[in-house]
């Protein structure tokens, strides 16, 4: 007979496997400021694909230190992590390409830069993404460096015929790139440099330009958190924007070196 006393507490969390052990397969720069990492490794069988815009956690080990995450009697210190977007997907091949953007000192911009063949790497995922509506047939995304990979995925998931207008921000001319391989596609490129502000000012402007002629338009915006919340309030206060019309996500704050994965503006 049940326990009609014991407490409901839902479904069951579905429980993730454990970090994958993967090896560099091949580096390259792709850009001044911009270096692409593709991971091989027959764990990535099963990895996915993953949804437009999802993401990953690449935990970073020590020199010098082994970790068996599939062990549970092993009591090594989880590696440090941080959370990337899977940019290209090859089951066949076993195959995952992750883009990582320079931008000063950090964790996994400086491990990138000297990224070589057989250098292994535990990957994380994958977690979340963007489901595209149904209904969805113009479409604005909002982008700067960090968030350019997803924004790719998201242009080659969208059925034909959608329309699409796209804001990328980046520091100058020489970050400029495609964003998909497959798909064509005109972003209006905003340089900070030569405007000489801090990130997201131009995306903030340029949104707030295009705003009031886009009522029925659904937006994706992903960047600096701070720089998110101001779009985001700006479009829903200022333009009645409808809420189920925006998909916000906060990739990076200022001042903090490893922001959570879950900032999505509505808190």
């Amino acid at each position: 007979m049940a326990d009609l006393t014991a407490p409901n507490n839902g479904p069951p969390k579905r429980k993730r496997p454990p970090p994958r052990l993967v090896n560099v397969a091949r580096a390259e720069r792709l850009t001044e400021r911009l270096t692409s990492v593709t991971f091989r490794g027959d764990r990535l069988a099963d990895f996915g694909p993953p949804k437009p815009g999802g993401h990953i956690k690449l935990l970073f080990l020590p020199d010098g230190v082994t970790w068996n995450p599939d062990d549970p009697k092993d009591e090594t210190p989880r590696p440090p992590s941080r959370t990337y977007t899977p940019r290209r997907y090859d089951r066949d091949a076993c195959e995952l390409e992750v883009e990582f953007v320079h931008h000063g000192e950090g964790l996994a911009s400086n491990w990138a830069q000297t990224a070589k063949p057989g250098d292994p790497m535990f990957i994380g995922g994958p977690c979340g993404g963007y489901d595209i509506p149904e209904d969805i047939k113009n479409l604005v995304l909002v982008a700067d460096e960090t968030s350019m990979p997803a924004a790719g995925m998201i242009l080659e998931a969208l059925p034909d015929g959608r329309q699409v207008e796209i804001l990328c921000e980046v520091t100058d001319q020489k970050d400029e790139r495609d964003l998909s391989p497959i798909i064509n596609c005109s972003p209006t490129w905003l340089h900070r440099a030569e405007e000489g502000v801090r990130q997201g000012v131009l995306l903030e402007r340029a949104v707030q330009e295009i705003a009031a002629a886009h009522e029925t338009r659904h937006w994706w915006i992903a960047c600096e958190s701070a720089t998110m919340r101001r779009i985001r309030d700006h479009l829903l206060k200022e333009c009645s924007a409808e809420p189920s019309r925006l998909h916000t996500r906060g990739y990076w704050k200022l001042g903090e070196a490893n922001y959570p994965d879950h900032d999505y503006g509505n808190d």
